[in-house]
Formats: structure tokens, C-alpha cells, sequence
């Protein structure tokens, strides 16, 4: 069982990710905004982040900047309807998924993600 932090301000694409992963059997938390999600990630350090990218007040690359100054070395997922080839160069996450994206997709990365750790 993994601790997740999902960071999306999507409230129905959180509910479905965060119901999917529960089923899986992990701990799901939830943030609205990349503020929110940093704030949550600093007090609760989850295993694996999966985070937007476009979101109000901050955005799911300026918190990954972030985390990653503070130190966090966990797995960061960065999912977007933005094509990746389109994004700034910020290469500190660890894996992208392209939105909308299937369960199936997501946890394939996860599994990728923790084989490779």
C-alpha cells in the first residue's frame, strides 16, 4: 500500500483517480491546487505524487520545482491534456501521462515507477 498525494483541480477526474488507486488498495490524498498540494505533501511526505499541470494559484510544475528544492526524491507523475513535447523543460518529474488517461495507464506507470526504484 503506497501513500498517494493527487493534486488536481478537477474535482470528477480526483474523485475517479482516487477511488481507482483506493481500490488498489492504497492511501489516497487529495489537494485542489499545487499550494494546497505543497502544503500537504511538506506534512505528510506521500510515496508517490501525481499532479496536473494546469491548475489555479500554482501550478503542477512550479510545486514539483519546489518539492524537488526542498528535497523530495519520491516518484512525481505529471499528467496533462498538454501533448509532454509542449510543456516548459522542466525535466523533474518522473513520468507523464497524457489526459484524460485510462486506470489502466496510471498504474502501469506506477508499476514502472516502483520497479525501477
Amino acid at each position: 500500500m503506497l501513500r498517494i498525494l493527487i493534486v488536481e483541480d478537477e474535482a470528477l477526474v480526483a474523485l475517479v483517480t482516487s477511488l481507482a488507486l483506493e481500490e488498489a488498495g492504497h492511501h489516497v490524498m487529495e489537494a485542489i491546487n499545487g499550494e494546497e498540494g505543497l502544503k500537504i505533501a511538506r506534512q505528510e511526505q506521500p510515496e508517490l505524487i501525481i499532479t496536473d499541470y494546469m491548475m489555479p494559484r500554482m501550478n503542477g510544475l512550479e510545486m514539483i520545482e519546489k518539492l524537488r528544492e526542498e528535497g523530495f526524491e519520491g516518484p512525481i507523475v505529471l499528467a496533462s491534456a498538454i501533448p509532454e513535447a509542449n510543456l516548459p523543460i522542466r525535466p523533474q518529474y518522473d513520468a507523464y501521462l497524457q489526459k484524460p488517461y485510462r486506470e489502466q495507464d496510471l498504474l502501469g506507470v506506477m508499476r514502472r515507477l516502483f520497479r525501477e526504484s
